[in-house]
């Protein structure tokens, strides 16, 4: 029998080498890899691959439609596969004007032993440190008890639609005995977050043309206005309470279960932050901040986004709208599939008297969940408690929406190197250098307590695609 993986070594190669990862980590994060910057996205990916060649690994740099190049690489070691699914780009939320930091936020500053700039902890910070977690073991002369495979995706939209097809066209290189995604952190306890799934997204522009060009309102009663009918249309999705009145909507929506329960009550939950951050005094339903910490993460909802018809100049217009369109946006939790919500919402219309609505799909991503129970949860949670000397708290649902559906049904675990006070959506994003140090431990740990469960379950999802 193979005796186990000593990672003490690794361990001291992760402190020595330190520095040299947050300066790494800083020339990536002065990139403005953003969406709306091809240029600085491209130099994301270059700088990327050429880091996973300096520890000695490959890197693809692989153009594919609907979305910017994908970094598909490898670092090599034992048999077992790990496979850590990250993004470069950044600002994912609105982030507010550049006036707000401190420093400018592609300056990568390190002050007070934290490290400033846009990205890092969404997900730049994430992203290398599973890169430095690799290196650690060749940096101590050792070679990885497993090998690393890297899936980088650089979004051109926030629902990845061309990541689908990357994952199936490229899934023998995909396959792996555990996945690793970004998008989590530590609470203000310290206390590591596992995550375990996400929302699933169903984004829908609705529009309706009553005219066929926008005339003078002085016609009003005689023409039937665009915006009216929209917004009639609109009216028939919600109950005044708020609660969605398409028949089956909530139908598939699979409820948390006891356990499932129990784990989110170990989640903090500021809902004194949100009522003052929102301006409002009570929750929907008076629900109370433990209702609401499960409510959040685990009801399906609908929300109408934006409206737009007529002529809005701050001007007396007099027009009679002859086109109107909404944005509206379903989270769906899991047991959700967003072409059965889709299917459910046009039959409505049609029932309600809107059948001249037109509804079209602009992103759809199925919700993702992984069962708490799984072995390798299990695993990484362990790989925790001795990389932060302490227990984790597992989230078996999150608040967030996202793509991993796309990797199929496969074991896959949110863990992250920041903060929840991070400021993932405003200014002075930041990660602190001891959590980046214990992030990279934490990843050491889970793939020295891979190579120790040796043959245990085996993700080949991907293989057989």
């Amino acid at each position: 029998m193979t005796a186990p993986v000593d990672t003490q070594a690794v361990l001291d190669a992760v402190d020595r080498h330190l520095d040299e990862f947050v300066a790494r980590l800083q020339a990536l994060c002065r990139l403005r890899s953003r969406r709306q910057d091809p240029e600085g996205m491209l130099a994301a990916v270059h700088r990327i691959a050429d880091e996973l060649r300096h520890w000695g690994g490959t890197a693809d740099i692989v153009e594919w439609p609907d979305s910017y190049p994908y970094v598909l690489g490898e670092i090599g070691g034992g048999s077992r596969r790990l496979l850590h699914f990250l993004h470069y780009d950044v600002e994912i939320e609105p982030t507010g004007d550049d006036s707000a930091w401190t420093s400018p936020p592609y300056a990568a500053q390190i002050r007070d032993g934290r490290l400033y700039a846009r990205g890092v902890a969404d997900d730049k910070g994430a992203l290398m440190s599973r890169i430095h977690a690799a290196a650690a073991w060749r940096a101590a002369g050792l070679t990885p008890p497993v090998t690393s495979i890297f899936l980088i995706e650089g979004k051109r939209r926030l629902d990845s639609p061309g990541l689908p097809s990357f994952a199936r066209h490229h899934a023998g290189r995909l396959a792996s005995d555990g996945t690793l995604w970004e998008n989590s952190w530590c609470d203000s306890q310290g206390r590591p977050l596992l995550k375990l799934g996400e929302k699933g997204l169903l984004y829908l522009t609705l529009s309706v043309r009553t005219l066929r060009r926008e005339l003078t309102s002085q016609n009003a009663a005689l023409l039937p206005s665009a915006s009216t009918r929209l917004v009639a249309a609109l009216a028939s999705l919600h109950a005044p309470d708020g609660r969605v009145r398409v028949p089956g909507f909530y139908e598939s929506a699979r409820p948390a279960s006891p356990a499932e329960r129990e784990l989110l009550s170990r989640i903090e939950f500021d809902g004194e932050f949100l009522r003052r951050r929102s301006g409002v005094t009570a929750f929907a339903g008076e629900l109370d901040d433990r209702e609401a910490a499960v409510a959040v993460r685990t009801v399906p909802t609908l929300t109408i986004g934006g409206i737009e018809a007529g002529d809005n100049r701050p001007d007396v217009t007099l027009g009679l709208p002859a086109v109107a369109t909404a944005k509206v946006e379903a989270r769906l939790v899991a047991g959700q599939r967003p072409d059965h919500v889709l299917r459910a919402i046009e039959d409505h219309l049609r029932a309600e008297g809107f059948p001249d609505v037109e509804v079209a799909v602009v992103a759809s991503n199925a919700p993702y969940h992984t069962d708490h129970r799984d072995p390798f949860v299990a695993l990484v949670a362990d790989a925790a408690r001795r990389a932060y000397g302490r227990d984790p708290v597992i989230e078996p649902f999150t608040t967030w929406v996202g793509n991993q559906a796309a990797l199929g049904d496969r074991p896959i675990v949110g863990i992250g190197v920041s903060r929840a006070d991070s400021g993932f959506d405003g200014p002075d994003e930041h990660v602190r250098i001891d959590d980046y140090r214990l992030g990279i431990r934490h990843v050491v740990e889970i793939m020295a307590a891979m190579a120790d469960a040796g043959a245990g379950r085996t993700d080949q999802q991907g293989a057989q695609s």
